[in-house]
């Protein structure tokens, strides 16, 4: 098995925020958004009712402007600890005249600057692969859920080799620069296996099976808290 090798945590710097912004992500946000709002219809919701999600990692808060442009029952709190990421986070969302129903927040996800029991989900794509140590973080986003609220998160998988890490990169970033090819790159090595994100959602009392591979390079946990 490749080892994990970390990342920085954080991606604070202007290249690095519009080269992630440009980055053609828009079919994995596309399905990101169907498998949140499928989840969404799931539930009894009313058609008067608003539901407020959590976003941490939000980068440049491309995934919530596809699930708002799209869904106008939900209000996104958009969350990341790197600043340049927000400032690019806040021109998307100008462009598209979303402003009032996704707000950004500079924080950090081991604190997120919620009450306990007070979103009706939490949603986080990519954010795990950048913390040494996500056991705290998942428990963060466990304690602001409201009972029969949601978690839904998405993260790369780590390659069983470097030959198949290697193969990945050059199947989805062929067409992209240089440095975006080594963001990947630096990011499925940090990312964890299927595996090791059910260990952890078994340390936070969640069933591991709510974590599954969703495609060649990606798993997913989708998980509806009880109601209580």
């Amino acid at each position: 098995m490749l080892p994990r090798q970390l990342e920085p945590e954080v991606m604070d710097t202007r290249e690095e925020a519009l080269g992630y912004n440009t980055m053609d992500n828009r079919e994995v946000n596309r399905r990101f958004a169907n498998e949140v709002l499928a989840l969404i219809a799931g539930s009894e919701l009313d058609s008067s009712q608003t539901l407020t999600l959590l976003d941490p990692g939000t980068g440049t808060a491309l995934i919530p402007i596809e699930i708002c442009q799209r869904s106008a029952q939900i209000q996104i709190i958009a969350a990341d600890l790197a600043t340049e990421m927000l400032k690019v986070a806040a021109e998307n969302l100008r462009s598209v005249q979303l402003s009032d129903r996704i707000s950004l927040e500079l924080a950090d996800a081991r604190q997120l600057p919620c009450p306990d029991c007070s979103m009706d989900g939490v949603i986080a794509n990519s954010l795990i692969h950048h913390i040494a140590d996500p056991l705290p973080i998942l428990q963060e986003m466990l304690r602001v859920i409201k009972p029969g609220g949601f978690l839904f998160l998405r993260d790369l998988a780590r390659p069983h080799s470097l030959d198949d890490l290697e193969s990945l990169v050059r199947q989805y970033a062929a067409n992209d620069t240089p440095h975006q090819r080594q963001m990947l790159t630096d990011s499925l090595h940090a990312a964890l296996t299927l595996s090791e994100i059910r260990d952890l959602l078994q340390t936070c009392g969640l069933p591991p099976e709510a974590a599954q591979l969703t495609s060649d390079r990606h798993w997913t946990v989708s998980h509806r808290l009880a109601q209580t």
